[in-house]
């Protein structure tokens, strides 16, 4: 590892990770809990999506939904950057847990009471206790594995989210048709608790020991440093590094059309079934495709970070192609086949980015930065979904679809442009960063 915190890893396989489970239990630990708190945040969306849809009679609303349960990730990322670099990442890990189940249980009063907009309401409110899992993940991941693992580790999580997405919305569809929604907000609940329980047995630091400031000024700043001055220092950090900057804006590329996402169970039931097992399909296609892109494209790059950056680019451009298709569709087969495919895109710019702010980051300051890039996505996704919900309650769901879609080609093109000096280059930007 370079002063700039750049772990070269050897190049990896999947087929590897049960090894890596086997001889690392800490990672373990962590990798069963995010297989369990992923697979139960599922059920909520599917049976709120709905619900919102059916009690207020707008097509939009199901995008409303999901804005709520990604925008707030935006109002946290700052704060639980700072704290997952200044505090125990793995007691902050199981707090945020336990916090998010006191909205799960909002949701049941909200069934009960028959208002929608305050089941969206503590779907915002899961979503801003958990905004910190992902910065703490991301962060503590390579305190966890060897560096020669860590590309593979990444690669492994992100395939989790993918899965679970598969598992817990298809499952979720199936739950909330068969069970009611009340079941699913009580099975959620009780992810919230087993992931917590699964990460108060990792015994190895998810900090490294003593974090010093590296060449380029990036540490813990002090104690009592406010919010936007540990802010400054990030952007201070990645104003200096062009490579950091570019992984850190690739997944908004998929976010700023993202918001067609947040359409899909208007599609589902107005266009294909009309159920909430047609959603958990739809969802689950996504996850499909979010669980296969990250291995498609770690295969595609090969750990280099010229391939790395020009399949990133390429991927929010297969994005855009895959869903162009959707409002032309009208059998729930195709429209599974193109949000699958449109995801194989998405799965492999956020695995793959994440993977580069990693290794061309230093531990003292990675946590600021993964949140920050975590929260800058989460942002353009939650900002899309409202533009997509209101363009599709006043244009109709194939308008506003393919106002998305332009977005994303508009964006992509644009990132490749600025990065083709990065992945030009004859030297690996991810060997030596500048």
């Amino acid at each position: 590892m370079d002063s700039a915190g750049t772990a070269v890893a050897r190049p990896t396989r999947l087929r590897e990770l049960p090894a890596l489970l086997r001889r690392n239990r800490d990672f373990r630990l962590l990798f069963a809990a995010t297989v369990v708190s992923f697979l139960g945040d599922w059920f909520a969306f599917v049976a709120v999506s709905e619900f919102a849809i059916t009690t207020t009679g707008r097509e939009g609303a199901g995008a409303v939904a999901f804005a709520a349960n990604v925008l707030p990730v935006f109002v946290v990322a700052p704060f639980a950057g700072v704290l997952v670099d200044r505090v125990d990442r793995r007691l902050l890990f199981v707090a945020v847990n336990v916090a998010a189940i006191v909205p799960c249980l909002g949701l049941l009063a909200a069934f009960a009471l028959g208002q929608p907009w305050l089941a969206v309401g503590c779907l915002a409110a899961i979503a801003l206790v958990v905004a910190f899992v992902e910065p703490i993940t991301a962060a503590a991941v390579p305190n966890l594995v060897d560096p020669a693992d860590l590309s593979l580790a990444q690669a492994a999580l992100g395939s989790v989210w993918g899965t679970m997405l598969f598992v817990g919305a298809g499952v979720g569809g199936l739950v909330t048709q068969a069970f009611g929604a009340q079941t699913s907000f009580v099975l959620d609940a009780l992810t919230f608790v087993t992931a917590a329980v699964l990460v108060l047995g990792i015994r190895r630091s998810m900090h490294q020991v003593a974090p010093s400031r590296d060449a380029h000024g990036a540490g813990p700043a002090p104690a009592a440093a406010g919010v936007w001055s540990h802010l400054r220092e990030v952007w201070r950090f990645v104003r200096a590094r062009k490579i950091t900057k570019a992984f850190m804006l690739t997944k908004t590329g998929v976010g700023v059309a993202n918001g067609i996402v947040g359409l899909l169970p208007a599609f589902a039931l107005t266009r294909l079934g009309g159920s909430a097992l047609a959603i958990g399909y739809l969802f689950a296609a996504r996850g499909l495709g979010a669980l296969a892109g990250p291995l498609l494209g770690r295969a595609l790059a090969r750990d280099d970070g010229r391939r790395l950056l020009l399949v990133c680019g390429g991927s929010i451009l297969a994005y855009g192609s895959a869903y162009a298709f959707l409002p032309l569709v009208s059998s729930l087969p195709a429209a599974l086949l193109l949000v699958a495919l449109a995801h194989l895109g998405g799965g492999a710019q956020w695995v793959l980015s994440t993977y580069g702010l990693q290794v061309t980051t230093p531990d003292a300051i990675r946590g600021r930065v993964t949140s920050l890039d975590f929260g800058l996505a989460t942002f353009a996704v939650g900002v899309s979904s409202l533009l997509a919900g209101a363009a599709a309650d006043v244009l109709g769901l194939t308008i506003a679809s393919w106002l998305m879609v332009s977005l994303a080609f508009l964006y992509g093109l644009s990132w490749l442009v600025w990065t083709r000096d990065l992945w030009q280059s004859q030297a690996d930007p991810l060997r030596s960063p500048s």
